[in-house]
């Protein structure tokens, strides 16, 4: 018994939708594949957030260092390489949110937790505003955090 080529078996018609399927099926699922990827490599700003890594620690002249963290949610480790480039204190959570206190970071970031030093006119709870830049994310990552101050 001889071996006959498939399109013998089918037809030419046949074959050449058999394989127009096959060919549309494998570029269906290539695209699937490369779309699912591209979702996983791109996070956006909702995916990190600012915390509080401690209670603020008063410091001389009335000023409180206040540790912060970047978090990556989905996998809730710290972000240990952004570059925090805007910082904002105000009184906001009090009412007061044009009261505002200079604010700057004191040292690099150890372990993923940035301490910014604060010089607060008055006690009470704070809004810490931080942006930052992160590594392979076109945003940029915006958030803050409320701490209790003491002057």
């Amino acid at each position: 018994m001889a071996v006959q080529p498939l399109a013998a078996l089918v037809g030419q018609e046949g074959f050449l939708l058999m394989m127009s399927a096959r060919v549309f099926a494998s570029a269906a699922a290539l695209a699937c594949v490369l779309a699912l990827t591209a979702v996983q490599v791109q996070a956006k700003p909702a995916d990190y957030r600012f915390e509080l890594a401690g209670k603020p620690q008063p410091a001389p002249g009335g000023k409180s260092i206040v540790p912060v963290r970047l978090v990556h949610l989905p996998d809730t480790k710290p972000v240990t390489d952004a570059v925090v480039f805007e910082t904002k204190a105000d009184m906001g959570p009090m009412g007061m949110p044009t009261m505002m206190a200079p604010i700057k970071a004191v040292s690099p970031a150890q372990g993923g937790v940035y301490r910014f030093e604060v010089e607060p006119g008055m006690a009470g709870a704070w809004a810490i505003t931080l942006a930052a830049k992160v590594q392979g994310e076109a945003e940029t990552i915006r958030g803050s955090v409320t701490a209790d101050l003491v002057k």
